[in-house]
This record gives C-alpha cells, structure tokens and sequence, in this order.
C-alpha cells in the first residue's frame, strides 16, 4: 500500500478546484435535462463564471472528471 501523504494547496489552488468542482456539477445537472443546448449551457457558464472561452468550461470539466477519477481510485 502506498503512504498517505499530505498535500498542500494555495488558497487560490483550493479556491479554483472549488470553482471547477461548481462548474462540473452544475453542466452535468444542466446537460441531464433533454433537449438542453449544451452550446448554451456552456454560454451560461462563461457568463456566470466570468471565463470567456468555451474551451476553458471544456478544460476545466475534463480536469475535475480527471481528478474524481483519481481519488476514485485511490478508495
């Protein structure tokens, strides 16, 4: 078994996963819904968050998906 180790995060990095973990759960729970317009799912997002690319949502979606694997795996 591995060690336990601790990790420690900025303010600003626990700040952002916070945010991130916000985005994710709420596209996913916006998405769920039929016939929503992912396109503007994401529009709202931006607006919301204050990003301004819809790639930064994708990117941002795809490294909490990563992470919750990850800690996922680590149970």
């Amino acid at each position: 078994a591995l060690p336990i180790c601790l990790i420690f995060k900025t303010e600003c990095q626990a700040e952002r996963e916070k945010r991130d973990l916000a985005i994710y759960d709420e596209w996913n729970k916006l998405v769920a819904v039929e016939g929503q317009s992912r396109t503007l799912v994401t529009e709202h997002l931006m607006k919301k968050y204050n990003i301004h690319s819809g790639g930064t949502i994708y990117v941002i979606r795809k490294r909490v998906e990563k992470r919750l694997k990850a800690e996922e795996g680590k149970k």
